[in-house]
């Protein structure tokens, strides 16, 4: 535990937030679920604010593009992999951490124990500390969408129907098996079998495939 204090660099007063921050709730009814809505809002009012004020010719849209991205799961997963959170929290017998969201679910309920354990000054602190990758990377020019909105964009531009993706195989993480996802753009005449852990991943594939195809044709 002493290492987790260390890498958010927080020490907690109240001990039973923190432990409470890093149980879910198939381990105890006494779990985290509240402490991740809490966290949920202060990060995304933090972003809100940091790229509020660091971006001041950028339009609702692209800050809301670049608060989607910092915000996501797929980011607030990674940065609990950073920590190793796995490691630490508590789950019943059979759930698996590999895959889903409770890592980052529970990175959400320790922001929100720290807050109220400190203040938001001090919560702002931290949340700036396991950001400041992230953040760092953002600029007025840069496009974050993700490949489906990009293709979805594309072809509304064109006026052309939009891509269909129909799942081709399902996936289990017991057999270490991947989904497998068509996306056709019937318009384009095009199609492209996407594959990953879950059936988004595959999807996204699918369409960087089809963005790919369209470039080079």
């Amino acid at each position: 535990m002493k290492d987790l204090v260390s890498q958010l660099g927080y020490d907690f007063e109240d001990k039973t937030l923190l432990k409470k921050a890093i149980t879910h709730k198939s381990f105890s009814s006494e779990n985290n679920e509240r402490l991740e809505f809490l966290g949920d809002a202060l990060l995304n009012l933090f972003v809100a604010e940091y790229l509020y004020k660091r971006f001041e010719t950028l339009d609702e849209g692209k800050l809301t593009q670049f608060k989607a991205t910092i915000v996501s799961r797929e980011n607030l997963d990674k940065i609990a992999r950073s920590l190793n959170l796995s490691s630490f929290i508590k789950t019943g017998k059979g759930e698996n951490l590999e895959g889903n969201s409770i890592p980052g679910n529970t990175l959400e309920a320790l922001i929100g124990a720290i807050y109220l354990d400190s203040n938001y000054l001090t919560t702002n602190r931290v949340i700036n500390k396991l950001l400041k990758k992230s953040l760092l990377i953002l600029e007025e020019d840069k496009d974050l969408k993700d490949p489906k909105s990009k293709l979805q964009e594309h072809l509304q531009k064109r006026d052309l129907k939009l891509p269909l993706y129909s799942l081709k195989q399902k996936g289990s993480k017991e057999k270490s098996i991947d989904f497998k996802v068509i996306c056709e753009v019937e318009d384009l005449e095009m199609t492209a079998v996407g594959i990953g852990q879950s059936r988004k991943k595959a999807e996204l594939n699918a369409a960087e495939i089809i963005l790919l195809k369209i470039e080079v044709s």
